[in-house]
């Protein structure tokens, strides 16, 4: 049995969020125990391109980039209005307090965490530079964020214990927590703290749960590219410690992929023409990568379709080696790609007429771009089957703007917190915005710190 160990605030999770909590708490004066199921640091920011949006920094305003929380905003309504239209989702009101506080944290993570941004760009149909990026355009800065974080970790004196998993919340009262049972390759044992913060991540590893919450949750498991921690178990400790979970959970979409390997450049290629099992088309192509993702989804098998002409020789050549798994066919004509799609002849034939013609008039039906809308002609041709990818999760627990978790009076527990996917739902219908997840992660992970080392005073 090991020997129990005591904390002021004790985070538990290591990814973005929780880095930013630990170092927030420190910052305000606590001592801070930092604990990470895995056997490094990182979580799914780790994993991710880094990418924060802001509007109006001082890095944007030293760059000479104008830019605006409204302008922010207008997107955000926008995008959201694209999904359910009947949810209660976003919370507008914290919506602008993150904003807010977004910049905030985009400065923090300099003066205090001494990280930094070589670039500051768009991303897509996101034209406005307010992405600030950890690494150069266009590379991975995820891993190199949180490098900078574990350093900062470092120099702050805080403690870490890897390969620690926390097995449950111990409470004192109904609104009290006094802190976690964990384990670890030694053994179990106690770690008493006056405040907690979950940072566990969501649920996008956790098959069962993307069945139960998720329509068709089973099937996106296999493009599940978020950080393996992410397996919801943060958020059943809240929950069977009188949390309340969100309504209306649901997956953080990164566009399409296929089974074929070394595909990944048609993720975001709008040239190409999706279809369904019914032989139709279904949306403009032409669109943010999460939206991708929830039209996709809502489809019976869809397929991307193209054909023989130059410009697909490349990607044609990696797709031939998903026609022995049926993953790919091909057709020496429409029809006969039709029938090896199992899709309606008529319906597909139809589909592919009124693309062309598309293309011919510069009128494309669902509002692509002409320069987007390419011909299918030459044959042969080829279909693919493609699947949604999920990043990560909406959801998590209830907290009120103090990241207190609430319970199930409403009322917030006195010192149980929670960031990140652990508690991200007010801020989204069901549609990702870039540049926000690990902007919300660090940012929530920073007030979270600070409120809950308040609490000690």
């Amino acid at each position: 049995m090991m020997t129990d160990k005591f904390t002021d605030v004790l985070v538990i999770g290591g990814g973005g969020a929780g880095i930013a909590a630990a170092l927030s708490a420190d910052e305000h004066g606590a001592q801070v125990t930092l604990i990470e199921k895995e056997s490094v640091l990182g979580g799914s920011t780790g994993m991710s391109g880094g990418g924060i949006s802001a509007t109006n920094t001082r890095f944007q305003r030293e760059a000479g980039i104008t830019d605006s929380k409204d302008s922010w905003l207008a997107l955000w309504h926008a995008r959201q209005a694209t999904s359910n239209p009947h949810s209660a989702y976003p919370d507008y009101n914290f919506v602008n307090y993150f904003m807010d506080e977004a910049v905030k944290t985009t400065e923090w993570l300099v003066d205090y965490a001494g990280h930094h941004y070589p670039a500051i760009t768009g991303f897509g149909l996101d034209p406005v530079r307010r992405i600030h990026f950890a690494g150069e355009a266009g590379s991975l800065g995820g891993p190199i964020l949180i490098q900078n974080l574990t350093q900062a970790l470092k120099q702050h004196h805080i403690q870490v214990l890897l390969n620690t998993s926390a097995v449950s919340l111990k409470k004192q009262t109904t609104h009290s927590i006094t802190g976690v049972k964990a384990t670890s390759p030694d053994g179990s044992f106690v770690i008493h703290a006056k405040a907690v913060i979950l940072a566990t991540g969501g649920f996008a590893k956790n098959k069962a749960m993307l069945a139960e919450y998720i329509p068709n949750g089973d099937t996106l498991y296999q493009h599940s590219y978020s950080g393996p921690g992410n397996q919801g178990d943060g958020i059943q400790m809240a929950i069977k410690a009188g949390a309340v979970p969100y309504d209306e959970p649901w997956i953080i979409g990164e566009g399409i992929t296929t089974n074929v390997p070394k595909t990944y450049q048609l993720t975001m290629d709008w040239s190409k023409l999706y279809v369904n099992a019914h032989g139709k088309r279904f949306m403009n192509e032409q669109n943010h990568y999460a939206v991708v993702t929830n039209l996709v989804m809502q489809q019976p098998q869809p397929w991307l379709v193209l054909d023989s002409t130059t410009a697909n020789q490349a990607i044609i050549s990696k797709l031939k080696s998903g026609l022995s798994t049926n993953e790919v066919v091909q057709g020496a004509t429409i029809n006969e790609l039709a029938t090896a799609m199992n899709v309606p002849v008529e319906s597909l034939s139809t589909t592919i007429t009124t693309y062309n013609a598309g293309a011919d008039s510069g009128k494309d039906s669902f509002g692509k771009a002409q320069e987007f809308v390419k011909k299918i002609q030459q044959a042969p041709f080829y279909a693919v089957k493609i699947y949604p990818i999920i990043m990560g999760t909406f959801g998590g627990v209830k907290i009120n703007q103090n990241f207190q978790v609430l319970t199930n009076s409403g009322q917030p527990f006195d010192n149980l917190f929670a960031t990140g996917e652990t508690a991200n739902k007010a801020i989204y219908n069901q549609v990702y915005m870039s540049g926000s997840s690990v902007q919300f992660a660090l940012t929530s992970g920073r007030l979270s710190g600070q409120f809950a080392a308040q609490h000690l005073l």
